[in-house]
């Protein structure tokens, strides 16, 4: 809402700048209601200032007790229900392992079987030996030996496919 400071006529339409009447430069007024400003501030639950989430008594200590209970931590969200989130180990090559051995399999009847069932076998072989070695930073040796089975499986059916194409192109 605008109003002429002259006059002090009142004016709704936002895009008039002069008043009608005297010709004065409109101002801008807020029709908003006034910010009420109280006294003093409520007093609320105390009981939770120190601790905001019963649930989680940790969240209130100082940083090097954290560090310090860190088992305790772990026991009270298995406790409470709540989810407890380790860092996992890499899988990165048993992953890379499986795929490969997927796709031999898929890929038997183009010769395909043939060289990602090797590569199948090699990469499950170093994710196994590097789950086996180093447990604590790799895991995976599930996949691994999934990707090293069908690659193995496709290359011998790829090898055996490849010997009847040879023979058949003989006789």
């Amino acid at each position: 809402m605008k109003i002429c400071p002259n006059c002090q006529q009142k004016y709704t339409d936002e895009n008039l700048n002069f008043c009608l009447n005297d010709g004065g430069i409109l101002t801008e007024i807020d029709d908003a209601p006034p910010t009420v400003m109280m006294n003093q501030a409520r007093t609320t639950n105390e009981s939770n200032w120190a601790n905001p989430d019963p649930f989680a008594p940790w969240q209130s200590q100082p940083i090097q007790q954290q560090q310090q209970n860190a088992p305790f931590q772990q026991q009270q969200n298995m406790q409470f229900g709540q989810p407890s989130y380790a860092q996992g180990n890499d899988q990165t090559l048993p992953t890379i392992s499986l795929v490969l051995g997927i796709l031999s399999v898929l890929l038997i009847c183009c010769y395909g079987g043939f060289y990602f069932g090797i590569a199948a076998i090699i990469v499950g072989f170093i994710g196994m030996n590097n789950a086996k070695n180093n447990p604590s930073v790799y895991s995976g040796k599930g996949l691994s030996l999934a990707g090293m089975i069908m690659g193995g499986i496709s290359f011998a059916a790829a090898l055996i496919i490849i010997m009847l194409a040879i023979i058949g192109n003989i006789s």
